[in-house]
């Protein structure tokens, strides 16, 4: 199943051409990874902004409320600040920091980022010691004025504005951590969101462009085994053709060349070992097929006898009705021969007026009859046709005349020309011989 669902992608991609492949697949990963990079840099910036606006709102709203705090405190460790000769802070300008950092977050709190409670018990510390600082401004600005030392009511107003201040600047940075921390979970969401974003995406183009390589891969991989196929000697090697793109195209002209060859390679074969005139084998393609019914008769040690055949008054006829009339007869002999052997017999024309007659699984006695068959329907047709000659033949069988080619068809060629030796000084009509008699 899998199989078949990895190869539906592959198929549908066949169907385009390999430049439209290649323009999809550049789009089809371009284009998601620009609009990631454009969303990634988006929020980044955004990111950015967020923790910069952080910042300035933290030292915006806690940096008054520490400064004052400060002044404040150092202003009791002197007992007075106005006995000294420093210049009065500007305490004024101070508390309106304070005053515009509440507002600044109050206006910026579109979302119920941090508990309300928080902020408003933070507001409410700043606006009870606001009255204890602007009462304790008035008295410093006073007391610098007129030089006098601080009384022991300007110091409790000073440890209650500490007190109250330090409220203040606690409340508001626990605002500003919830905030904060609120701001930070929001980053840390929207990137982890985009880095699974990245993934998805790197992944479905890592798998687009596995697809596209199988697609083009594949059909080369085939054309790859079926050359080598061919060139180890492979016949019916075939390329299967998917899809209406370059390589299907390639791949059928691969299919035809290749159909082409074998025709040809068939028909070369064939006229390499057949008899052009007779249409049986030649000399190279019987002698062959010797050779391998040998090599089955030793493998399964049953017996193989060979036919050798001469045709008799064969030149006479050359001499007295011409060439033509001589290769008529020779086919009809062939023809003849052919009709009466069987299926798994071998026939073939070992050269001039000569033939041979491979017999596989026969004995010496089925070959004689065999011959004898042969020599009869050859005379009869002799006595019908005076152009047509009759048949002397010899035969030979494993593995009492031995068990190779040349040992048999040597065995057969003797007992031949001994039957034509015997008709010669006999006159005896009978054309076919074996060990001791004619067939």
């Amino acid at each position: 199943m899998a199989a078949v669902m990895g190869k539906e992608p592959e198929a549908l991609l066949r169907r385009l051409s390999v430049r439209q492949r290649m323009t999809a697949i550049i789009a089809l990963l371009l284009l998601p990874l620009a609009v990631l990079s454009a969303v990634s840099m988006l929020v980044l910036n955004e990111q950015e902004m967020a923790f910069r606006d952080s910042v300035e709102e933290s030292v915006h709203g806690l940096l008054p409320l520490g400064t004052l705090e400060y002044y404040l405190q150092q202003a009791l460790v002197d007992e007075l600040l106005a006995e000294s000769n420093d210049s009065v802070p500007d305490f004024a300008a101070l508390t309106q920091n304070v005053d515009n950092s509440f507002s600044s977050i109050h206006v910026g709190m579109d979302s119920k980022d941090v508990p309300e409670e928080v902020l408003d018990d933070a507001q409410k510390a700043w606006v009870q010691a606001r009255p204890s600082v602007r009462r304790l401004v008035e008295q410093v600005h006073a007391q610098h004025l007129s030089g006098a030392v601080a009384s022991l009511n300007t110091r409790t107003e000073l440890e209650r504005a500490i007190r109250d201040i330090a409220s203040a600047r606690m409340s508001l940075s626990a605002v500003l951590k919830a905030r904060y921390e609120k701001a930070a979970a929001q980053r840390k969401s929207q990137l982890y969101w985009l880095l699974w974003s990245w993934l998805v995406t790197l992944t479905v183009a890592g798998l687009l462009v596995v697809i596209f390589l199988r697609s083009l891969l594949r059909p080369l991989q085939a054309l790859t085994r079926a050359a080598r196929c061919i060139e180890e000697g492979q016949a019916g090697v075939r390329v299967d053709v998917d899809g209406q793109d370059e390589l299907a195209v390639l791949a059928e002209c691969f299919n035809r060349m290749t159909a082409n060859w074998e025709a040809t390679q068939t028909h070369l074969q064939s006229e390499a070992i057949k008899d052009s005139l007779t249409g049986v084998l030649n000399r190279r393609g019987i002698l062959s097929h010797l050779d391998a019914e040998l090599e089955l008769h030793r493998l399964r040690q049953q017996p193989l006898s060979v036919l050798a055949m001469d045709l008799d008054g064969f030149k006479f006829i050359n001499d007295h009705y011409g060439h033509s009339m001589g290769d008529r007869a020779l086919t009809w002999v062939a023809s003849t021969m052919r009709g009466m052997l069987r299926e798994n017999d071998h026939l073939g024309r070992h050269g001039g007026d000569e033939f041979i007659a491979v017999l596989p699984n026969t004995s010496h006695a089925s070959a004689l009859e065999i011959a004898c068959r042969i020599s009869e329907v050859v005379r009869e047709g002799a006595a019908r046709e005076a152009a047509y000659p009759e048949i002397t033949i010899g035969v030979a069988t494993t593995p009492a005349d031995g068990d190779r080619a040349a040992s048999l068809l040597e065995a057969a060629d003797a007992r031949l020309y001994a039957q034509k030796k015997h008709r010669r000084t006999t006159g005896d009509a009978d054309s076919a011989g074996g060990r001791d008699e004619g067939p």
